[in-house]
């Protein structure tokens, strides 16, 4: 079985994420547990850096709807109504399946390969006569300053690329495998 191509992987992590997304209760606290435990499976460190880097808009997100939502308040925490909680809690599951994927799809594709998923996703926009091709570039430079940072380079020294070079992928079985798994998601999220 060859690799799929990356534009399949991110369409079907699109998918998955508007799937598990468009759930409610407890439809989506399960679909968003079984999608973190798979993220916390295969991407430990992308999900936990991701986490970390969110914890204040989690935290944000609690008191502005678990403190500021009006109901009907909570006998043990004060100031908390609890369609307040329930609202918080519905938004921070969906928070953390956008995570999850995004953890997912960062531990699938390398940088380079989600440039190129992007760049092919973004065909449809030479209708518009918008060049997907700088899209691609103005990515790309950004992920490499992105690893640079990452990496404790200092932004002293001169990095330039005279040329991108991006991984050469085929459209296989597999990939129309994935997209009618994608297509599959999406028509059960919208019938149901």
């Amino acid at each position: 079985m060859n690799r799929p191509h990356p534009a399949s992987l991110i369409l079907l992590g699109l998918a998955v994420l508007l799937a598990a997304s468009s759930r409610h209760g407890t439809a989506l606290f399960l679909g968003g547990m079984g999608l973190a435990l798979v993220a916390l499976l295969a991407a430990t460190s992308h999900l936990r850096l991701l986490l970390r880097r969110s914890r204040w808009l989690m935290l944000t997100m609690l008191v502005m709807f678990g403190w500021l939502t009006p109901g009907t308040p909570v006998p043990l925490i004060p100031g908390a109504t609890q369609e307040g909680l329930l609202l918080a809690g519905d938004s921070l599951a969906r928070l953390f399946v956008a995570l999850s994927m995004v953890a997912l799809i960062l531990r699938a594709l390398s940088p380079p390969e989600l440039v190129a998923g992007i760049r092919s996703l973004l065909a449809p926009l030479a209708l518009l006569r918008i060049s997907r091709d700088r899209i691609a570039v103005r990515l790309a430079l950004t992920l490499n300053e992105v690893e640079a940072s990452r990496n404790g380079d200092s932004g002293e020294a001169v990095r330039t690329a005279s040329t991108l070079n991006l991984p050469a992928s085929v459209v296989g079985v597999t990939d129309f495998v994935l997209g009618a798994l994608a297509a599959a998601l999406l028509l059960g999220a919208w019938l149901t």
